[in-house]
């Protein structure tokens, strides 16, 4: 072999060895490959199609997770290939395609959920980000608690307490990492009871939708199109001025009775600060399957929406149906479920 051959092979497998990679034919900056094998484990319960609860293969359940690395450092690619999609066959082991090899030099990893073949992150300086959809105007099924529309979109921290967003470090010593999901968006319950004195109309009262509305176009973010940073779930989405959830056709729900009140709309929206921007919510009843006889209730102590809404919590309003309007009583937050954090039952304002 001539010295320039021995000078060339040396130069490639140089460049091999300095680039990391994530084939598994590949060999990294070690003798024996290592390669990461992370488990992944979602927050706060869950949503449906939309609203994730577990890993596995089941509906409303996640099988399939983007996984990006780059250099600790957050610029430089840690590798030719840092991209690779993680499946599951039973929500416990994990299989990346490609695999990805890990080198001594630590890496930062990037996780997030939903996650398609071509869905590469975009970057930015110090920033990743993946497209995502959150329509203002969104539908949820009434005989289910998970099923509406919107997707619920997570991202991977390496602490599992609600919102965190610690980041996630690999290296070869490091390659087994706990991923925590945790959700982006916020949840929004609204339940209802019948006020005393007030008469159940199992006709007339199914809840078809309930919208809120400001004056000011900045106090909520819905959009056909925006982005989610990888690193901690923060969402760059359009403003609007109203938010819209309906049920679908044939699913609508009757409140509850006096005292005992019925989830009756639910759905995923962008985070919000907290404002003193009036809300105006209004709520549609009418006849199952028929629009014909719809009426439409405003409700009042709406200062209830004047609180920030915090990703990865759940905030379940509770209304009081009388015979010609509509109450806000009060607003109760927690984690995604009850059993993640202490719940804060907030009473309204009275004016």
């Amino acid at each position: 072999m001539n010295r320039s051959l021995i000078v060339y092979l040396s130069a490639f497998c140089a460049l091999l060895l300095a680039g990391g990679c994530s084939d598994s034919a590949c060999v990294s900056d070690m003798d024996t490959p290592v390669f990461l094998q992370p488990s992944f484990t979602p927050v706060s319960g869950s949503l449906t199609r939309s609203i994730v609860s577990q890993t596995g293969t089941a509906d409303g359940q996640v099988n399939r997770i983007g996984v990006y690395l780059t250099r600790s450092d957050g610029h430089t690619a840690y590798a030719a290939s840092a991209f690779s999609i993680f499946n599951t066959a039973n929500g416990s082991s994990w299989t990346g395609t490609p695999s990805m090899n890990l080198r001594t030099e630590q890496a930062r990893l990037y996780a997030w959920y939903p996650v398609a073949d071509n869905s590469i992150p975009t970057e930015s300086g110090n920033t990743r980000t993946v497209p995502i959809a959150l329509p203002a105007d969104q539908t949820f099924d009434g005989g289910s608690t998970t099923a509406c529309s919107q997707t619920d979109y997570l991202y991977g921290s390496a602490n599992q307490t609600v919102g965190d967003a610690t980041a996630i470090i690999v290296h070869r010593s490091a390659s087994n990492p706990t991923i925590y999901l945790q959700h982006a968006l916020t949840q929004l319950v609204f339940t209802i009871e019948y006020k005393a004195g007030r008469v159940p109309d199992s006709e007339y009262d199914r809840v078809k939708s309930i919208s809120l509305t400001t004056a000011d176009a900045a106090v909520f973010r819905a959009a056909e199109s925006g982005t989610m940073a990888l690193s901690d779930g923060a969402l760059t989405v359009a403003q609007t001025a109203t938010i819209t959830f309906t049920a679908t056709t044939g699913t609508s729900c009757l409140p509850g009775n006096i005292g005992d009140p019925k989830p009756v709309v639910y759905g995923l929206v962008a985070p919000k600060t907290a404002t003193t921007t009036p809300v105006t919510l209004n709520l549609v009843l009418g006849q199952k399957g028929i629009s014909t006889n719809d009426r439409t209730l405003t409700a009042s102590n709406v200062t209830l929406f004047n609180s920030e809404w915090k990703k990865g919590h759940c905030y379940t309003y509770h209304l009081l149906l009388d015979k010609n309007d509509i109450t806000m009583k009060s607003v109760e937050i927690k984690g995604w479920t009850e059993q993640d954090g202490g719940g804060k039952d907030v009473p309204p304002v009275i004016e």
